[in-house]
């Protein structure tokens, strides 16, 4: 691990306010083998956890009683492994990530396991790092389901899911102050104004390749019974208006002067007055969709398709 991550790591193990694991391991293995627990117990902060042990803590999490202060030892492992996922430093934690965002979700963890103090840490780290790639966006054409944005995008909206605190998060990158917060400014406007097979920055989707525009209602990970946090659904309200994603339309096509999304961007913005009326229909639709609980058998999707 690079020495700037290691230091990453270990500062989070001390903004947490633990550097050594519990004297005692009493958490349960799902599956009976505790061996995964204590090779993980051994570990010094700043070391790399075995992705492979992370996954199996991470189903005694879901399926077990938790035990808080080794949660709290291991919980800068789980974090750092999600960090490596969503800005493609390692590609070997997706099948963890996808259990990780439940425990999240479901297990309680921020209100019986972690103090406040500890629970604003996590937020913190969670949305630095969304930032962190929000910030590295470049491009407004993209082919096909592998592709970058995906991450980001996906990573915000279950956010939504897990913690009240979008509006920190919103906030730091509707500054539109990197070029990287523009690209993704014209990126997620872009999925508000266009129908679905006329987007000009997410080609249509292919059987090949996927692709198309994000949803942005779609979360990351098993959550199949989840919805937004009501105080994000109510921020989400007051901020996203046709004339608020308009006004940073403009500053982000401002802000990429000079850039090679400078082009695509003010085509988009030109097109922005033939799209005002889908555009407004999404803004008020979008906190509905989000406020909705997810599940395997609905297919949500836009009512205000857009016309050609």
């Amino acid at each position: 691990m690079p020495t700037d991550r290691v230091a990453e790591h270990i500062k989070l193990h001390r903004m947490l306010g633990v550097t050594r694991p519990p004297k005692k391991i009493t958490q349960e293995a799902f599956e009976g083998d505790d061996r995964h627990l204590r090779r993980l117990a051994r570990l010094s902060p700043g070391e790399q956890a075995d992705a492979n042990d992370l996954w199996e803590y991470v189903q005694d999490l879901l399926y077990t009683d938790i035990q808080s202060d080794l949660l709290v030892y291991l919980l800068p492992f789980c974090l750092q492994a999600w960090h490596e996922d969503l800005r493609g430093i390692h590609d070997g934690y997706g099948g963890l990530i996808e259990y990780f965002y439940p425990v999240l979700a479901d297990r309680h963890i921020f209100d019986l396991h972690l103090t406040a103090e500890q629970g604003a840490v996590v937020s913190e780290f969670m949305r630095q790092t969304i930032v962190e790639e929000i910030d590295d966006q470049r491009g407004l054409s993209f082919e096909g389901s592998r592709v970058r944005p995906y991450r980001w995008f996906r990573a915000l909206t279950t956010f939504g899911v897990v913690r009240p605190e979008l509006d920190r998060l919103w906030a730091s990158w509707w500054t539109l102050d990197t070029v990287g917060r523009a690209v993704a400014a014209v990126q997620y406007t872009s999925c508000l104004m266009y129908p679905e097979n006329e987007n000009p920055v997410f080609r249509p989707w292919t059987s090949d390749r996927g692709g198309g525009p994000p949803g942005l209602w779609e979360f990351e990970g098993h959550l199949y019974s989840h919805r937004w946090q009501e105080r994000n659904v109510g921020f989400l309200r007051e901020v996203l208006t046709a004339e608020r994603v308009g006004e940073a339309l403009v500053q982000a096509v401002e802000r990429l002067a000079g850039q090679p999304e400078h082009a695509a961007a003010t085509a988009v913005l030109e097109d922005f007055p033939l799209c005002i009326a889908t555009l407004k229909a999404r803004c008020v639709e979008l906190p509905q969709l989000l406020e909705t609980t997810q599940n395997s058998s609905a297919m949500l999707t836009w009512s205000a398709q857009g016309t050609s």
